[in-house]
């Protein structure tokens, strides 16, 4: 954990502090900035110079006379302050006009000039355009206009001081809301000033402050110039209101993107500035908290996630991680209108999107020592538990790999369970009780004919519980590296020999149908051996006096589909050798016996462990341990194949295994 809340950190406080994500941050505070209600402003109104009026008085700029026109024809209307967002800076030639001007900004001593920060064409230098003298002294008071651009050219912010050298001049929002008598909701007192600037030809700025739009571009309320000059407005439309005079015409002046510009109309820059000074009235300007509190809050932010992750599963934890990234956008966007204060969340934004994946591969790497630890634990108890047989060597795995393996291993060491579990409960019951019988029978110190004969038998029941035991469990241990290519039909003929014996002294033959070609399989010679001597040894047991026992083989060859018999091992499907077909790749031999043959009940038990094929009948044969059948199906499965029986109540019984043939 400790890992991943550093690597957090290092993200979030890196790419916050790089600046790498600032075009995020922009697009959450324009998306806050959308969404916000929109109710008209109350207070303000725009003088335009539109097109309309540049129709009727000309081209601008207009003589100075005419705009000594337009400030009185405002001014008569009872303003509480007006602000001309027209920048005076050259003297011209009209000097008439100038005059005209001056006294109509003398004459209504409410009006404010702006002050312009511009760089000269040469060298770049910053220089500050003030009124010309005549015009300033006549002025109320004068103010700097202009707003800051971002990297993606959109106007977000204002600097409350401004200056060159020094912050020593004020927004003229600021000068019109002194002008006007009304409150300064969200200024701040002018910096101090030093004696000597230390840098006295550059831009100086203090308390930077995010704007918070009343509306996309045409929200603050307009009149056209030409019809407050003609007098064709409202009365009362101006009487107690700030008024502001700028171009709206396009062409003139700046036109400016904002975070509410919908489509792709721009803001002109008197309405930049009603916003400005709406905002600075209504204290709606928007902080951006310090460096050192932001970068305290991004941290915290990052290391958010950290508290559910280790608690949740992957999907929740995912989940999770999700909401929590769209809870920080939303809340980010929300906090300016809701506190007045912006914090950048491009670093904690980027945090939480990474958080899950860390997290996964911390988990993932982790898994991955367990796993390794786990498969060495594992190789380890296996070959112990075995005894030295051959197992896998240590190798390069994938994550999936290693997973696999591991299954594989736990599920062979269940086998090994089971087997050791069956092993005692063969012990404990099985074999204990025909020995627990001849001990009684010696005890009884009655040893007649009789007597010895129980004995016997007894002991042979024993020994043939724990021979049938110990084949069990050989065929349980065989592994598929360990078979060998051999020839099918050598094994079947010798399982013919080996019960050749039992089958004269029951008065039955057996009858081979067995190719001369050899037939090729691989496969473990002793286990198939006695797989097949299993099957002519039941077959012979259940024949009568004078009946013979097929052991035949079906090659592969097209045959028409048969109905399927029911496998008595696990539900599996399969067909009687007569009637079903063979694929291409395999070789099936079957033993077919002249008995009284089986019912379903009975078939779907004879290849359990214990099943007996007499279970049902009445008739159980004496001396069988009920692992024969059981043997027949492992062994056949072990080679990759599958056993099945055929039968109907006096139809005899044809049980056939069918293995993999080698081309």
């Amino acid at each position: 954990m400790l890992r991943v809340g550093a690597l957090l950190l290092v993200l979030a406080l890196g790419l916050g502090l790089s600046g790498v994500l600032q075009r995020i941050d922009h697009l959450v505070f324009d998306l806050g900035q959308r969404f916000q209600p929109v109710a008209p402003p109350q207070g303000v109104v725009i003088v335009a110079i539109d097109q309309h009026s540049l129709d009727r008085l000309g081209a601008w700029p207009w003589p100075r006379a005419t705009d000594a026109r337009l400030i009185d024809a405002v001014c008569r209307a009872g303003p509480a302050a007006v602000g001309l967002d027209i920048a005076f800076t050259e003297v011209g030639s009209d000097a008439a006009g100038n005059t005209a001007l001056a006294q109509s900004l003398r004459a209504c001593g409410k009006v404010a000039l702006p002050v312009v920060l511009d760089t000269l064409r040469s060298g770049g230098q910053i220089v500050e355009g003030l009124p010309i003298p005549q015009l300033a002294s006549a002025a109320a008071g004068l103010g700097r206009i202009g707003v800051q651009l971002d990297g993606d050219g959109v106007a977000r912010s204002v600097y409350l001081w401004e200056g060159v050298g020094a912050p020593v001049w004020p927004l003229m929002a600021q000068t019109l809301l002194t002008l006007a008598h009304q409150p300064l909701r969200g200024s701040a007192p002018q910096p101090a000033l030093v004696a000597v600037p230390p840098h006295p030809y550059t831009l100086a700025a203090a308390d930077l402050r995010l704007l918070r739009f009343v509306g996309p571009s045409g929200t603050v309320p307009r009149l056209s110039a030409s019809a407050v000059l003609g007098g064709d407005i409202p009365p009362g439309a101006l009487r107690g209101k700030v008024v502001l005079i700028g171009a709206t015409a396009a062409g003139l002046g700046d036109f400016l993107a904002t975070p509410v510009t919908t489509q792709g109309e721009p803001m002109p820059g008197v309405e930049m500035l009603a916003n400005t000074l709406i905002a600075l009235r209504d204290g709606t300007l928007i902080r951006p908290v310090a460096p050192a509190w932001g970068l305290l809050i991004t941290a915290l932010l990052a290391l958010a996630p950290l508290l559910w992750l280790p608690r949740l599963m992957p999907l929740a934890g995912l989940i999770a991680s999700a909401v929590w990234g769209l809870a920080l956008v939303v809340a980010a966007a929300a906090l300016p209108e809701l506190t007045g204060w912006w914090i950048a969340p491009g670093g904690a934004l980027a945090a939480a999107l990474s958080a899950y994946p860390l997290w996964g591969w911390r988990r993932l790497e982790a898994a991955r020592r367990h796993l390794d630890a786990e498969l060495r634990e594992l190789r380890r108890t296996v070959r112990e538990t075995t005894e030295g047989e051959a197992s896998a060597g240590h190798k390069r795995l994938s994550f999936e790999g290693r997973i696999l393996e591991v299954q594989a291993a736990q599920q062979r060491l269940r086998d090994l369970q089971t087997r050791r579990d069956d092993a005692l409960a063969f012990i404990s019951h099985d074999v204990r009780a025909p020995l627990a019988g001849a001990v009684q029978l010696l005890q009884s110190g009655k040893m007649d004919d009789a007597a010895r004969e129980r004995l016997l038998g007894q002991l042979r029941r024993a020994l043939g519980l724990s021979q049938a035991f110990l084949d069990l469990s050989r065929a349980q241990s065989l592994e598929p590296s360990a078979l060998v290519e051999l020839d099918l039909g050598a094994v079947l003929h010798q399982a013919a020999d080996f019960a050749y014996d039992e089958a004269r002294a029951r008065g039955v033959r057996i009858v081979r149908e067995l190719p001369d070609d050899p037939i090729w399989v691989r496969g473990d010679f002793d286990a198939l051996e006695r797989l097949t001597t299993n099957l002519l040894r039941n077959a012979v047991q259940h024949s009568p006096a004078g009946a013979a026992v097929t052991l035949g083989i079906t090659l592969s060859r097209k045959r028409r589909a048969a109905p399927s018999f029911l496998d008595p091992h696990g539900g599996r499907a399969g067909r009687s050798p007569a009637l079903g077909a063979l694929t291409p790749q395999t070789v099936r031999f079957w033993v077919r016996d002249q008995g009284p043959g089986l019912t379903q009940a009975q078939s779907a038990r004879l290849f359990q462990r214990f099943g007996l094929a007499g279970e049902g009948t009445g008739t159980p044969l004496s001396g069988s341990t009920g692992l024969g059948l059981y043997y027949v199906r492992l062994v056949a499965e072990k080679h990759g194949g599958a056993a099945g029986v055929a039968s109907r109540p006096g139809e005899g019984a044809m049980f056939w295994v069918e293995l993999p043939r080698q081309a």
